[in-house]
């Protein structure tokens, strides 16, 4: 079965495969199976508010430059929040509960990402990289946010994140049945946060 994830006009962003499901999604907290039971494992942290680049370690197989990072200005993160926002699906809306929640977590995104790439409307033939925090052990992409009705912050993947906040509600749901590990991207590079790769297959 393909699945297409679409912005919420009905753009494309990416064509998605996904396997034959033979039970029906569970009852569990859908909003907890999505951003995972657990906490990923600690991040490594930048030194300032501005995500610093990091020297890949050696269990890494990303193919990201830390020397071609362009951080994007105060005014361009605004740029591509404004934007970004128009698009955000009325589940996001709904889990973050006011309008400034869901922009600061996109700020985090736009601050994490180059400024000449787009991680939502970029074209699938690039990959988008992510500059921000990543998991120690698997060099894995992800935020810290505090969720609603929660006091601390807690460790989010990021194409899952994203995945939540763009997903038409067809994908969404497909994505509920996938393990809780961050999505797989089609471009086999975990540090790649492009809408258009992720993959949905276990």
């Amino acid at each position: 079965l393909w699945l297409k994830l679409r912005l919420n006009g009905g753009t494309i962003l990416a064509t998605l495969f996904l396997d034959m499901f033979q039970c029906r999604m569970c009852a569990e907290n859908p909003l907890a199976k999505l951003f995972g039971g657990g906490e990923p494992t600690q991040p490594t942290k930048p030194k300032s508010g501005t995500p610093k680049p990091r020297r890949k370690q050696s269990n890494s197989t990303s193919t990201r430059r830390d020397e071609e990072f362009h951080p994007r200005s105060d005014e361009e993160v605004m740029a591509a929040v404004e934007q970004w926002e128009k698009y955000a699906h009325p589940r996001a809306r709904e889990f973050f509960s006011s309008p400034e929640m869901l922009r600061e977590v996109l700020v985090q995104v736009a601050r994490g990402t180059d400024k000449n790439h787009d991680p939502v409307f970029g074209p699938e033939s690039k990959c988008v990289f992510w500059f921000g925090d990543v998991t120690k052990e698997n060099q894995w992409a992800v935020l810290k946010m505090i969720k609603p009705r929660e006091q601390q912050e807690s460790v989010t993947y990021v194409n899952r994140l994203l995945a939540f906040i763009f997903a038409t509600d067809d994908s969404f749901e497909a994505l509920m049945r996938l393990p809780k590990d961050p999505f797989k991207m089609s471009c086999n590079d975990q540090l790649c946060v492009c809408l258009a790769h992720i993959s949905i297959v276990v």
